[in-house]
């Protein structure tokens, strides 16, 4: 907020608010019972002396007397709080409160309910079901992700698919989803419940029982939420996979659970009227578990009614729903969280008759966190039919995963008082500035200060390209020098079921293919499969033709012999075919420059020349050897290649789909409920089936035993693994992904939806990063001699499934997008990880989230001090090292560190090792499509910065000494709580940006280093003061300086505005108030003023330990040297006096006064340029105003040319 508001509410009088209230309080007229007794007595005395003389407290006219004052004091009583129980500002019964907001069309928000997802841990039933090795699974308790059980997932899953029914077994399910960047399927068993599919159970959260229930679950548009009640309703749960295991927690099947207890009412309407209310009194029902049914004669649920907002702009009337939808109504707040149901008017929605049933639920109505040790063993029972129609029952056991803390309480009255009217004064949308400050704070109490930025605003000249840094909007072209590259082997899996060979040939079109053509897989074949050498053979080039990117010719061998080439020959160009990748070397002593031959020794190292060029066999014409008589030749290359180059290396292409044959025989192998592979031939250039007793599925990839068929099981050349538990197939693939990194510079933004066309060409315009020929080649101090480009694919996502846009999966550039890459070399190039190969490994460092989610994070191995080794053999002996000295083994891939308490190494899971390299110069360019370009005249990028109760309420304990430091929510998150609320009223041409806000302490133990401080003060001498009541004084004055409302995000924080207030609020206890930083490398006044960020809000964190009580300023106590000046000064009506005295100290000016109104002022010399400040009451510059408040500043001079200055209160 602007400093002058704070200053105004802190410091003058003037307040507007001050005024106000004291008028407000002005007690103009007295109606209390002593007063009206006391006016009558006077007015008997003065108009009835003679008739009314006996005043005695025994007599009867006294009586009457006080029993008329006792009733005028009542009525007047009733007055009183009848006028202001009739205005929001004065209101204070909850009842009056919520009616005036009513009025606004504001309807305060009751309690919202703590609610999230349990993972499934085990599952047991008591249905007789037999594995693919014949266990039998009846009362067996199957874990998730069991170590010791190797068959867990088919158990598992058999477990769950015997609840489901035959056509919707898990693989098929009913229904499909995203919801914060994981796919999210959903499932229904078989329950045989009559009523309502919830489970409860109770749970001891921070020493009180609570109770929750599990309820059918439900996705719908990204959102997890529960299904409405309906009784005999089958429980519906989820199947979650981010992609990274079993072993994730993400990975798994969930349901959702909520705090509180589900009710019912049912209630009869013969006679409708219009607007009808219909009261439900039962108490804290929460914010959204309400649902209204309409019963048939017999008394059975017949149709959903639909709730609305009511909200201004949208209620029972008017509203954006569907025309046909009539059967509407509002669920109204009243006293204690009661509901109200009001229905519509017979016109815009139809009026209620019959019978209904409202089901709702209620809630304890207190903030509550759970951590994930709170909700571990819940056990939950469901009877279910089994396929003989059978009832059986099935156990889940289920567990926390995440910390859940969504929970809040009833909106106050203080908040009704603030949101009401404002709503009001936005008309419950977002178009103005002024709305979007205001709106945010009405949409949930969990949000307790927002302030919104039009990043671009509308009203803009079209002709000023505007540019949006995140890339979303706007192109971007950045360079860095941080770059991290490295490549990681992923075994994803996926899931289909069949009933029929329908099922299956759906299943290859739709799973099977989309995996083949993955650019994981072609990675992976890239990495592991053998390039083909034929440096051998002597084949070279023979350009006939060329034009751009294209060249025409054919190869000849040795003997002068035009070469064959695919089915025309057994020798190893029978692979050189349409698609197939090859390898060109120059001719000896020569180098490839762009299209031409140079000479090496002349040109080494010249940028643009290359020792190698990939290139694709774009078409060949016959046998390859015949010569068009236009010229042209029989083989087309898509690149312009020299005659004379020779061919060294073939990647034969990869293939896409299935031939026919081959999906035949995995239809039959699905059939046959068998395990079997999918491996890729070179040599015919197709995928083949691999037999189960063929298939080696726990060695490592090799292609020794490709295409064996001794059934030993000795082929591991799979690519893709098919398993099954006799009902769902589980399909492993092998993949690889690059990923780049930059740990500080950057920040990549990347949809992989959308694609970029430029008009002019026709072509797709790819995201690329480059890494620049300006970095050395690896092992050697020479730069590389030209830029190697990397094409963008994905964005990455950390461990909890949220986009981490410090990294981005990448993979070789495909410039034409036809599938075959341009160069598969790169990462070999950029990293060479045979040559010195101990050298070529980055490092991540595990961490933990407050969610208790572990990931990993790049860290230098210059800052981890590691030793990489091939083995322990290779260690020199233990002792020389030190305690704590770090180990990474490349053979065995373990980590060990040096405990010289043990004099051994112990194994540490907290890093991990990739092949890669780091301090990468590297360019990032970003295409925006012309469609997406910011159009000012159209579109505003609102950047919405939030703060929320629950992360207030947490850093408040914090400070306080519970618990540790909790981290905002994320941008997802806060999307994803608050967006689709907000997508309702702000304009449908703006783009909302979700920015979580965190505290920024100051001063006390819990703050950064360079901000803790050290406050001294000294007391006023002439009165009798205790240090521990001024400490905590002070400290209190503090805290209310750095109250909420006070403060804005990215706001400057001045100690010269601070001492203003301390010392207006300390006087005349206090004379001296001075801020001297802890950290001896700080010079006194280094903490005069502190910029906070866009997205950060100070808080103090001192306490009583933080202030010191001295006798006098010196330069010891400052630490500081030189000479100090000190003026005191003592004002009585108006009259100013000051007196000054030196001491042989620098750059240090204290001030002290003691009466307000007044100001003083002082001067400093010295020559280190430290600041110091002495502050009296009432003193102030910059943009504080007030009659009762002067500027003054002080002058310095300084021999080193820093600022050597004194202040009274200004800064």
């Amino acid at each position: 907020m602007p400093a002058t508001d704070r200053q105004n509410r802190l410091l003058l009088a003037e307040d507007w608010r001050r005024i106000y209230q004291s008028f407000r309080n002005a007690d103009f007229q007295s109606y209390d019972f002593d007063n009206l007794r006391r006016t009558m007595i006077n007015y008997l005395r003065e108009n009835y002396p003679e008739d009314f003389n006996d005043y005695i407290e025994s007599s009867e006219y006294l009586a009457l007397i006080d029993l008329i004052a006792y009733m005028g004091q009542n009525i007047s009583f009733r007055i009183d709080l009848n006028a202001r129980e009739n205005y929001l500002e004065l209101a204070e019964r909850r009842e009056s409160v919520l009616r005036l907001a009513r009025l606004l069309s504001y309807n305060p928000k009751r309690n919202q309910a703590a609610n999230g997802l349990l993972k499934v841990e085990s599952v047991s039933t008591t249905e007789e079901i037999l594995d693919s090795n014949n266990v039998n699974l009846a009362n067996q308790t199957i874990v998730w992700n069991d170590p010791t059980n190797p068959d867990w997932y088919e158990q598992f899953v058999k477990v769950i698919n015997s609840t489901l029914p035959v056509n919707a077994k898990f693989g098929r399910p009913i229904k499909k989803d995203t919801s914060n960047g994981i796919p999210t399927e959903q499932y229904r068993m078989l329950s045989t419940n009559t009523e309502v599919p919830v489970y409860s159970f109770s749970k001891n959260i921070d020493g009180r029982s609570v109770r929750f229930e599990i309820v059918s679950t439900d996705v719908n548009d990204r959102v997890i939420q529960e299904e409405a009640p309906f009784p005999g309703n089958n429980f519906a749960f989820l199947y979650r996979d981010d992609g990274r295991g079993s072993a994730s927690s993400n990975t798994g099947f969930f349901s959702h659970f909520r705090e509180g207890a589900i009710d019912e009412g049912v209630f009869n309407i013969t006679t409708p009227s219009t607007n009808q209310v219909v009261a439900i009194d039962a108490t804290n029902v929460n914010n959204t578990d309400v649902w209204l049914y309409k019963l048939d004669s017999f008394g059975a649920e017949q149709e959903l009614w639909t709730k609305v907002d009511s909200v201004e702009g949208n209620n029972v009337v008017y509203n954006s729903l569907a025309k046909s939808v009539n059967n509407i109504y509002a669920v109204l707040t009243r006293v204690d969280d009661r509901i109200s149901l009001m229905f519509s008017d017979g016109v815009f929605g139809n009026l209620p008759k019959g019978s209904f049933r409202v089901f709702y639920r209620v809630s304890k109505n207190e903030r509550v966190i759970i951590t994930p040790d709170d909700m571990r063993g819940i056990t939950v029972t469901i009877p279910y039919l089994s396929k003989t129609d059978k009832v059986e029952t099935l156990t889940l056991t289920y567990e926390l995963k995440y910390t859940v803390d969504n929970s809040t309480v009833s909106e106050t009255n203080a908040s009704i008082k603030q949101n009401a009217p404002s709503t009001y004064y936005t008309q419950n949308r977002m178009v103005t500035g002024e709305d979007y400050q205001i709106s945010p704070l009405g949409v949930s109490q969990e949000i307790i200060k927002v302030k919104s930025i039009n990043r671009t605003s509308s009203g803009i000249s079209r002709y000023f390209d505007l540019i949006d840094a995140t890339g979303k909007y706007s192109k971007t072209n950045l360079y860095g020098t941080d770059g991290v590259l490295f490549k990681e082997n992923l075994e994803p899996k996926t899931t289909f079921s069949f009933v029929t060979k329908t099922d299956v040939e759906g299943a290859i079109v739709n799973v099977i293919q989309p995996i083949l053509r993955d650019k994981k897989v072609r990675n992976y074949y890239y990495n592991n499969f053998p390039k083909i050498s034929t440096i051998d053979l002597g084949v070279t080039w023979v350009q006939s033709t060329k034009t751009t990117n294209l060249s025409t010719g054919y190869f000849k061998n040795t003997a002068d012999v035009t070469s064959q080439l695919g089915s025309f020959t057994s020798s190893l160009l029978k692979l050189m075919v349409p698609g197939s990748l090859i390898k060109v070397l120059p001719p000896a002593g020569q180098s490839f420059l762009n299209t031409d031959l140079v000479s090496t020794t002349g040109y080494q190292g010249k940028k643009g020349v290359v020792d190698y060029k990939w290139v694709k066999i774009a078409a060949v014409s016959g046998d390859g050897t015949i010569v068009a008589s236009s010229g042209q030749g029989p083989v087309s290359l898509n690149d312009v290649i020299p005659t004379g180059s020779r061919l060294a290396e073939i990647i034969p292409g990869l293939a896409g789909s299935l031939e026919a044959d081959v999906a035949t025989q995995l239809i039959d192998q699905v059939f046959a409920y068998k395990t079997f592979g999918l491996r890729y031939s070179t040599d015919s250039q197709s995928w083949r089936i691999v037999t189960e007793n063929n298939l080696n599925v726990n060695a490592p990839f090799s292609t020794g035993k490709t295409g064996d068929i001794s059934n030993q099981q000795l082929d591991s050349s799979w690519m893709l693994l098919f398993e099954t538990n006799g009902e769902t197939y589980t399909i492993k693939n092998r993949a690889m992904r690059y990923i780049f990194e930059s740990n500080q510079e950057m920040r990549f933004y990347f949809d992989k939806t959308d694609k970029i066309y430029n008009n002019l060409t026709g072509k797709i315009v790819k995201d690329k990063i480059s890494v620049l020929n300006i970095n050395t080649q690896p092992d050697s101090a020479l730069p590389f001699t030209v830029n190697y480009d990397w094409e963008l694919t994905e964005e990455y996502r950390d461990a909890e499934g949220y986009v981490d846009s410090k990294k981005i999966e990448v993979t070789f550039f495909d410039s034409d997008d036809d599938g075959v890459v341009d160069d598969p070399d790169i990462f070999d190039t950029i990293v060479d990880e045979t040559t010195n190969p101990l050298t070529k490994y980055i490092f991540q460092q595990k961490v933990t989230t407050t969610d208790g989610v572990e990931d990993y994070n790049y860290v230098p191995a210059s800052t981890l001090n590691i030793i990489v080794l091939n083995n322990e053999g290779s260690l020199n002996p233990l002792s020389s090292y030190t305690n704590g000295q770090l180990f990474y083994f490349s053979n065995s891939n373990i980590f060990k560190f040096y405990n010289n308490t043990t004099g051994v190494l112990e194994q540490t899971t907290d890093y991990r090792a990739r092949v890669g390299r780091d301090d990468i110069t590297f360019h990032y360019i970003h295409g925006a499509d012309d469609s997406s370009r910011i159009d000012p005249s159209a579109s505003n990028i609102i950047d919405t910065y939030i703060l929320t109760k629950s992360y207030d309420t947490d850093f408040r304990l914090y400070l306080n000494g519970a618990g540790t430091q909790p981290l905002p929510p994320s941008s997802d998150a806060l999307a994803l709580s608050y967006n689709t609320a907000l997508s309702k009223i702000k304009s449908l041409s703006d783009e909302i940006i979700y920015h979580p806000v965190k505290y920024k302490v100051l001063f006390g133990e819990k703050s950064e280093a360079d901000l803790q401080a050290i406050f001294k003060v000294v007391k006023n001498p002439d009165l009798v003061l205790n240090d521990n009541d001024i400490k905590s004084r002070i400290i209190a004055a503090i805290n209310q300086y750095f109250a909420l409302e006070n403060w804005d995000f990215g706001d400057k924080f001045f100690f010269s505005e601070m001492a203003n207030y301390v010392m207006s609020t300390m006087t005349p206890d206090l004379v001296t108030f001075i801020i001297v930083p802890n950290q001896s490398s700080q010079v006194f006044g280094s903490l005069y003023e502190i910029k906070s960020e866009s997205d950060e809000i100070f808080i103090s964190g001192a306490t009583v330990d933080n202030i010191e009580v001295i006798d006098a300023v010196t330069a010891s106590r400052l630490r500081a040297d030189g000479t100090v000046v000190t003026a005191s000064t003592r004002v009585s009506a108006g009259i100013q006096s000051s007196t000054t005295t030196s001491a042989n100290t620098t750059g240090v000016a204290t001030s002290n006064t003691t009466s307000s109104g007044a100001s003083s002022s002082s001067s400093a010399t010295g020559s280190t340029g430290a600041t110091g400040s002495n502050y009296g009451t009432g003193s102030s510059s910059g943009s504080s105003s007030g009659s009762s408040s002067s500027s003054s500043s002080g002058s310095s001079s300084g021999s080193s040319g820093s600022s050597g200055s004194g202040y009274s209160g200004g800064y």
